[in-house]
């Protein structure tokens, strides 16, 4: 969706904060909900479904395309130099690109574990259930993790315009995909009433079954598996595959259904959270 129309069609503006666009997105669902629209249920699922579209779409905007600012100086975060020769030495084309590489790994290295301990808070602060994320405590914590992972995601992404070397670029990918996914993910809000039409109850069942199982791989991704000091692979690697078995199969029998598009964007998130499980758990073990 155009982003223009997405402003529109949340009745915002670029101006916007994040959390009036979250209200103003709350408002409207509420008010376009096919339980308060019965005698024009198509034109309320048509219009949930494009309300939807427009703030994910919105959101996962701002997240990948806004600068990101410093408080202190009030300027985007710079991208970091590579390390320069000793003055005096002669460094060989094939020295010079390890030197590179290895400082790109340790950058690397430092804001993936910055981006997980962000993800931990999440999980430790039970951030996935959205009642308890509305108390305005958790509501700024949630907002810190967002800034910090937008932080993170813009600094690994900018390490790929240091090295063409297909084993990094893959790490950098697949980590900020599962960032980026995992994002756009927690701002699915299920904003629920009562739903009468039985085609929106069994997609919103099946959906909440394969969220369910994507937060149980999350969970011991990020937070049990630190806590306990090892991953037990099969309570992470399972679910992440028995989520992305139901999303597929939820999208398949309910297309048309209020919640396909939360059920799209669950779906995008555990595939690259495999992606990223196999990366660096299974594959690195080979």
């Amino acid at each position: 969706m155009n982003i223009d129309k997405c402003y529109s069609t949340l009745r915002v503006t670029s101006s916007s904060t994040n959390e009036e666009i979250t209200r103003s997105f709350k408002k409207l669902a509420l008010q376009y909900h096919p339980d308060r629209n019965r005698d024009r249920t198509e034109w309320a699922n048509n219009a949930m479904t494009s309300l939807n579209l427009a703030y994910t779409s919105l959101m996962a905007f701002r997240f990948k395309n806004e600068k990101i600012q410093n408080k202190k100086q009030g300027k985007s975060s710079p991208t970091p130099k590579q390390p320069r020769p000793a003055p005096g030495k002669k460094v060989k084309p094939a020295d010079r690109y390890q030197t590179d590489r290895e400082y790109l790994i340790r950058r690397f290295i430092k804001l993936r574990e910055s981006s997980k301990d962000s993800l931990y808070r999440y999980f430790q602060y039970n951030l996935y259930n959205l009642h308890r994320r509305e108390n305005i405590h958790n509501t700024g914590i949630f907002n810190e993790i967002v800034l910090s992972l937008r932080k993170y995601y813009h600094g690994i992404k900018s390490l790929e315009a240091h090295t063409d070397d297909p084993e990094l670029l893959e790490h950098f990918s697949v980590f900020t995909a599962m960032i980026f996914q995992f994002y756009r993910a927690s701002e699915c809000l299920n904003i629920l009433d009562t739903y009468s039409n039985t085609i929106d109850v069994e997609a919103y069942r099946l959906y909440r079954a394969g969220d369910d199982s994507l937060h149980r791989a999350g969970k011991e991704i990020f937070y049990d598996r630190h806590n306990r000091g090892f991953i037990k692979k099969d309570i992470a690697y399972g679910p992440i595959l028995d989520s992305e078995l139901i999303l597929k199969k939820t999208l398949a029998a309910y297309p048309g259904s209020t919640w396909a598009v939360e059920t799209g964007i669950k779906l995008e998130y555990a595939v690259a959270l495999k992606r990223y499980f196999e990366l660096f758990f299974l594959e690195e073990e080979e």
